[in-house]
């Protein structure tokens, strides 16, 4: 090989990106919605290396939710004998939250990637409180499905409020163009009608863990 000549690169392995890395990545890129390219732009990397370990924007939304729910759990404090209402309502928080940050056309959580290992402590973590609380297994696992739900519904209504606001317009429109005397309930019920993303995850999430919590009695 000549001295001018440029050496040849080696095919392999991209540089070594590490779950703390991407979560980092993940927290300092702009905006709402999270994209693989804006992530792999604050690591200084190719979109193709920061597939090679995330996999996809599922594996990303992992990361993503599991760092949420690490710091939604260090704002409240958990009892020694842990607290099943907390932690299903921390992953309530953290898994709505990551949705909204990674956008939509994502899934539940796979178990691929780097947060593979994090996932299942995940689960372990919320399905070990419920089941120290004596809920049954089945039971455990519907609750927690249950609320991933709801947060995943709130996570599309925060996405889409805009479509929502115009359906809503277009209801008070229709109202505007009959008697004052039709439709009473709807009326009422529209002129109380809080902003959509206020009050109503929160009242799920309520229904959702006092629904467990008289079961858990029964």
């Amino acid at each position: 090989m000549s001295d001018t000549e440029e050496p040849r690169r080696t095919r392999g392995r991209p540089a070594r990106i590490s779950r703390e890395q991407i979560v980092a990545a993940a927290r300092r890129a702009s905006g709402t919605t999270l994209t693989m390219q804006a992530v792999a732009d604050e690591l200084g990397v190719t979109r193709k290396a920061l597939h090679y370990y995330v996999g996809d924007r599922q594996g990303l939304l992992t990361l993503v939710v599991l760092d949420r729910f690490e710091q939604e759990l260090h704002r409240v404090q958990l009892p020694d004998d842990g607290d099943w209402q907390a932690v299903l309502r921390a992953y309530a928080y953290a898994f709505r939250d990551g949705i909204v940050q990674v956008g939509e056309g994502v899934d539940q959580m796979p178990f691929s990637g780097v947060g593979a290992v994090a996932v299942l402590a995940l689960a372990e973590r919320v399905l070990a409180a419920m089941l120290s609380a004596g809920f049954e297994p089945d039971d455990a696992r519907r609750g927690v499905t249950a609320v991933a739900n709801i947060a995943q519904s709130a996570a599309h209504d925060i996405l889409h409020t805009s479509v929502r606001d115009f359906h809503r317009g277009q209801t008070r429109a229709a109202l505007q163009r009959s008697a004052e005397t039709d439709y009473p309930a709807l009326r009422r019920v529209l002129a109380a009608a809080p902003s959509p993303e206020e009050g109503q995850f929160e009242f799920e999430l309520d229904l959702a863990i006092d629904g467990l919590q008289r079961r858990l009695r029964g």
